[in-house]
């Protein structure tokens, strides 16, 4: 059984720039805990390092256990930057074949450094999980898999098959609830694909230039990119 996953460790070599990638892992054998290299490959600088020939070597419950440390953040629970970057290109996919498509949600907490500074870091991290919990418990079950840490004081959710005004609603139900369950506020820039833009880019690009503006108009507001003034 896997009980620590220390990374991958690269190297560089000299002149041809060829890195080694190794995937080292702790297990527990009947001899003890041992360190074990699953794979070790060569490549060239600018080639990809395939996670999924090595993962196929794991059994599944060493898999899954790879897989939430790669995707999940280990402080909310909720899923990564990483695993954003992946989801949201194959949700625009999926949203090209229905009439809807989705919506984008960039939440941040307002004043967190503030609220770090005077109460340091450990209760900011409950903060942190506490947002999240709530931020869970105000989606359906089916937008719940969608939630996303952007870094710090940073989440993205992503809303499926809906409309640009059905995500505002949404995004008012958040910031509601996290402001009655918790100690701060949150302010929430939303963008839509299809209705409010036309590719991935426009789609965070609109969602954060939204949040701007809800900042810059005194934060505790959740703002749609056509909305702004």
């Amino acid at each position: 059984m896997i009980h620590e996953i220390c990374g991958l460790e690269q190297s560089v070599e000299e002149e041809n720039l060829v890195r080694n990638e190794q995937l080292v892992l702790l297990s527990k054998g009947s001899s003890g805990y041992k360190w074990e290299v699953y794979e070790v490959r060569l490549r060239r600088k600018g080639q990809k390092v395939d996670l999924e020939k090595i993962l196929t070597k794991l059994s599944d419950k060493e898999r899954e256990f790879i897989s939430i440390l790669i995707e999940k953040d280990p402080l909310t629970g909720v899923y990564n930057r990483r695993k954003f970057d992946n989801d949201i290109e194959l949700l625009i996919s999926m949203s090209d074949r229905t009439t809807k498509g989705c919506g984008l949600l960039i939440i941040d907490i307002d004043s967190f450094k503030d609220f770090n500074d005077k109460f340091g870091h450990f209760e900011g991290d409950q903060l942190l999980r506490s947002v999240t919990q709530n931020i869970e418990q105000s989606l359906r079950n089916y937008d719940r898999i969608h939630i996303y840490r952007y870094g710090g004081e940073e989440f993205v959710v992503i809303i499926p098959d809906t409309s640009a005004n059905d995500a505002l609603a949404i995004g008012e139900r958040l910031r509601k609830n996290v402001k009655k369950a918790c100690e701060v506020t949150i302010s929430i820039g939303i963008s839509h694909y299809k209705e409010l833009a036309g590719n991935i880019n426009e789609l965070i690009t609109n969602a954060d230039k939204a949040l701007y503006e809800a900042k810059r108009a005194g934060k505790d507001r959740v703002l749609l990119y056509e909305k702004i003034p």
